[in-house]
């Protein structure tokens, strides 16, 4: 149940969407899966020479972080509206990145017309109303300038997967994977301001102990709203039960991943 272009369905659980992630920072930071290497490269090939870099829904900066490597002299800039996130984010960088961070909504950017080279979107789109936010990257984003959205998306028909999404169905009433399930490509297609819009896909194994994935697991909204309709020791045991199984000879949980990036130039 998704609205075209507008939040998911996850959205009934925030009135603030700049408090989804509160209290969920350390486990964000520490567990959740970076982006490939692979994706990123697609990214910087795209766009090239980049001055101004913003990347939007920036959360903890893991996404932030690693554009500093592929646009070294670029002024890269982290937007989140969340003030936990912020905070998290400010605190995991060193200073010799050469980082910043303000608060910002996607759909009213506190950004100049024409200012922007880049902007990106991790893991973040699907709490966006995205014809408002489209509408922002036409005027914030000089002629020729790039949207790039990514998504690390779990490969559901493997194991791991299949045993994560049935403990999430028990433990969070009303979640579904289909929240943020969204035609990007298409939408961006369609926007009359785009061209060249493109998507590319790397897939890869995320090795992680049980532990590290539950870690992962507990930097999600899902699992905040398990632990409203239930005791913390309740979800947490019933996902060891459900996950332990899974583990291979050596304790290693092997999920495969699909990273996913949409991009499109404006103008």
């Amino acid at each position: 149940m998704t609205a075209r272009h507008g939040k998911h369905v996850w959205s009934q659980h925030w009135a603030d969407p700049g408090k989804i992630f509160d209290g969920l920072t350390f486990d964000y930071d520490r567990f959740r899966p970076h982006y490939s290497e692979d994706a990123l490269k697609g990214v910087s090939d795209y766009v090239g020479d980049a001055r101004y870099v913003l990347d939007l829904g920036s959360g903890t900066g893991i996404l932030t972080r690693a554009l500093r490597r592929h646009f070294p002299d670029a002024v890269v800039v982290g937007g989140e509206p969340g003030t936990d996130m912020l905070r998290a984010a400010a605190d995991a960088t060193p200073v010799h990145l050469d980082l910043a961070w303000f608060a910002s909504h996607a759909e009213s950017l506190p950004v100049a017309d024409a200012s922007l080279d880049l902007i990106t979107v991790g893991q973040a789109a699907h709490w966006f109303d995205r014809r408002a936010f489209y509408d922002e990257c036409a005027r914030v984003l000089r002629p020729g300038g790039a949207l790039a959205v990514l998504y690390n998306n779990r490969v559901m028909d493997r194991p791991v997967a299949l045993a994560l999404e049935g403990a999430l169905k028990h433990l969070a009433p009303g979640y579904h994977r289909g929240y943020r399930d969204f035609d990007c490509q298409g939408e961006l297609q369609r926007h009359a301001a785009t061209r060249d819009v493109r998507q590319l896909v790397d897939t890869w194994t995320w090795r992680r102990t049980v532990d590290e994935f539950i870690g992962y697991v507990r930097s999600t909204s899902h699992f905040k709203v398990a632990v409203s309709e239930r005791s913390e020791a309740e979800v947490m045991e019933h996902l060891q039960a459900t996950l332990n199984p899974q583990a291979t000879d050596d304790g290693i949980l092997r999920v495969d991943y699909e990273s996913v990036v949409t991009l499109a130039r404006f103008g």
